[in-house]
């Protein structure tokens, strides 16, 4: 397996942690159902705009933090983010109860937005707990907890507004309790490694790119679930006829089929999403209001599969490299919160149209679906997300440590590293660079041997890499290797 092996654990543990990361993420995403059908609902009387600024702090909780672990993982102690996202959920379903008893905007849109930040700490913790699990489990988990949420949804238009509002604030904190354990565990090892930004200088195949196509579809495809949320609604929720767990139930039954009997890839799932949204915008814009449940509904149901297929792949990646964990799965969450921002608002604004002009109904779904289209053609055209997880390169669990060669080697090394460098036209310095990248040398020491700065030294690499035509260190070494 590709996860370092102090995260790994007998048979026993990895049940537990299965049962305990499943329920964690169902949870979570229960929460999330009676957020958006029960809770913002009662926002509105208050503050509209409450659910609006919460779910930004919630987008801007996660991309803070996968930036931050990007650029300095040593900054997230495992001491302090647990205090402050136990104090967030804590305090933020507090500051929320007292807020919505006295009618209060403002405690409204700090408690709503305190209780944001905690649930992005809940929901990190719970991925990065899924990421320790073997390949097939973290397959199994996703689907069970996807398939548990959607079950739920068939309950939920009977729950009381009250209980719906205590389970919103309860189960996150649930949740987080769950995966504490692990999560501590993936965000120690984090720690004590370098910075993504520094390891990915050398070895850039072992991290995906903060602004990659993954990133990208997985915000577009989430504008369709908030556009889902908005458009058409009645007292603060649109009108929902839940099919989601017939949409999970068929995924999931072809991911799990088996090696033998596999019949689906993330890819097609993916494709199969974007299908059924594209129907979904095309009933809007046809303009007919006995079309719009059809509508909503074919949102919802492509929006879940293309939701459970993109958490696979994050989980699938973070698994490969845990040392990169925090930041993939922080970014994708947080793109994944600020496309339902975003999607919210063109439902919204399509509402508003429509009160004044009928015609709006055509005009700006249809924008949505040509760019949603237009991506789907060319922005996705060579993008795979099955080769996206197969393509990280899983960091060694410790440093290398080198044995010093023999002459007679080290002689045979050079000469191959030299030869090498002619073949491919690199320059004197990037010939330095080259050996020291093919001896297993990292950003800092080719920084320090070379006496020059960081972004020189990232410089260097990225062009010795250009140059090679390679993509990432495992490459590197196999050129050398047949040279």
């Amino acid at each position: 397996m590709s996860q370092e092996s102090s995260a790994r654990s007998g048979p026993s543990d990895q049940n537990r942690l299965f049962v305990a990361t499943t329920l964690a993420m169902a949870v979570m995403m229960i929460a999330g159902t009676e957020m958006n059908s029960h809770v913002f609902p009662l926002f509105d009387p208050i503050f509209m705009f409450a659910r609006d600024i919460s779910v930004t702090f919630n987008a801007v909780a996660l991309l803070t933090l996968g930036a931050v672990a990007y650029a300095s993982s040593k900054v997230l102690t495992p001491r302090s983010f647990v205090a402050i996202t136990f104090g967030c959920l804590v305090l933020g379903a507090v500051g929320l109860s007292f807020s919505l008893a006295i009618g209060s905007a403002l405690l409204l849109t700090i408690g709503s937005s305190v209780c944001a930040i905690g649930r992005a700490g809940a929901m990190l913790f719970a991925c990065l707990a899924c990421a320790l699990l073997s390949s097939r489990a973290q397959v199994t988990a996703i689907c069970v907890s996807f398939f548990l949420q959607a079950l739920w949804q068939l309950i939920s238009p009977f729950v009381p507004s009250v209980v719906s509002l205590s389970l919103f604030q309860l189960l996150p904190l649930f949740a987080f309790l769950l995966v504490m354990r692990p999560g501590t565990q993936v965000l120690s090892q984090v720690c004590k490694r370098e910075s993504p930004s520094d390891l990915s200088v050398t070895r850039p195949a072992s991290f995906v790119a903060p602004f990659s196509a993954l990133f990208i579809c997985m915000f577009l495809f989430q504008t369709a679930f908030g556009f889902a949320l908005r458009f058409d609604e009645v007292d603060g929720a649109s009108p929902f006829i839940n099919v989601n767990w017939l949409f999970v139930l068929g995924v999931s039954a072809f991911a799990l089929a088996g090696r033998k009997f596999k019949f689906i890839t993330w890819d097609q799932a993916v494709s199969f999403a974007g299908l059924v949204i594209i129907g979904g915008f095309l009933l809007v814009s046809s303009g007919k209001v006995p079309y719009h449940e059809a509508a909503i509904v074919l949102l919802n149901g492509g929006n879940v599969v293309f939701t459970l297929a993109s958490r696979v792949v994050l989980v699938a990646i973070a698994g490969r490299n845990l040392a990169g964990s925090v930041t993939v799965v922080g970014w994708g969450l947080g793109v994944t919160s600020l496309g339902s921002l975003a999607g919210a608002g063109a439902g919204m604004l399509c509402n508003w149209g429509i009160a004044l002009n009928h015609e709006m109904v055509f005009f700006i779904p249809a924008t949505i679906l040509m760019v949603f289209v237009a991506y789907l053609l060319f922005g996705l055209r060579n993008f795979s997300f099955t080769k996206t997880v197969r393509g990280i390169e899983p960091l060694p669990a410790e440093p290398t440590v080198l044995l010093a060669p023999t002459p007679s080697e080290a002689e045979s090394f050079e000469n191959r590293c030299q030869a090498i460098g002619e073949e491919f036209g690199l320059s004197p310095r990037e010939r330095e660079v080259f050996a020291m990248l093919a001896r297993g040398r990292d950003r800092a020491y080719i920084e320090e041997e070379l006496v020059v700065s960081k972004n020189t030294a990232k410089a260097h690499v990225k062009h010795v890499y250009a140059k090679l035509g390679i993509h990432s260190h495992q490459e590197l070494l196999d050129l050398v290797e047949a040279g």
